[in-house]
């Protein structure tokens, strides 16, 4: 008997299965083969790739995501201009009360001009006590930004002033304002209230017979 053989027989059967183990000798238990083959049966194995197919749904996101890039694009630009309008319309209105307030306003102070024109004594109390609170209410007017348009001498602008009449005038020429009747107003460029007036229609007809008759006579001579 050999050494080697006088060596393996002193081990125990469980050392001998170690080592043949660790020597790659000795394969798995079947339990343990049939449970990895199992194991393996239920991974499931991988699909082929259709490159066409996920280029078409590709490109079929893609297509969605710029339609809905597009509405909202139109959505922002829809809601901006529905604030835009309702500032303006919140503007207009604001504008409007204002105008119609003055308008309703304006009579007072056309009455109290005509109470100053008409007083005897202007420097008495009562004449005092109606032109402060004249130019009271003009400096309240003045501040809302109402101005008066300008009348008598003035061009006739049928976009400032109402005529009323037309009067003959040997100073001012024809189409020319030579009296206001009722003070007109207007905020910036518009007008809020035209001014009425009387309008030139030039010389009167015996000056202007007596023009041609002299120059008739001039010319004789």
């Amino acid at each position: 008997m050999s050494k080697n053989t006088k060596k393996d027989s002193g081990k125990t059967a469980l050392e001998k299965k170690l080592e043949a183990q660790a020597a790659g000798e000795v394969s798995p238990a079947p339990a343990q083969e049939a449970a990895r083959e199992a194991e393996l049966e239920k991974t499931p194995l991988l699909e082929p790739i259709d490159i066409e197919q996920l280029a078409a749904e590709l490109d079929g996101r893609t297509n969605e995501c710029q339609t809905l890039r597009d509405r909202l694009t139109r959505l922002h630009a829809e809601f901006d201009n529905y604030r835009k309008r309702i500032a303006r319309d919140t503007e207009h209105l604001r504008k409007t009360a204002a105008e119609d307030l003055i308008r309703d306003i304006l009579p007072v102070a056309d009455n109290l001009e005509r109470a100053l024109g008409h007083a005897e004594d202007t420097e008495n109390g009562l004449a005092e006590g109606v032109r402060m609170v004249l130019d009271q209410l003009r400096g309240i007017l003045s501040a809302r930004g109402l101005e008066s348009i300008p009348s008598v001498g003035e061009a006739f602008n049928p976009e400032l002033h109402e005529a009323l009449a037309q009067t003959p005038s040997g100073i001012h020429a024809p189409d020319t304002i030579v009296e206001e009747f009722q003070r007109g107003y207007r905020i910036g460029k518009y007008v809020l209230r035209p001014a009425k007036v009387i309008v030139s229609s030039g010389q009167p007809a015996e000056t202007e017979t007596a023009n041609e008759t002299h120059a008739g006579s001039a010319q004789t001579d």
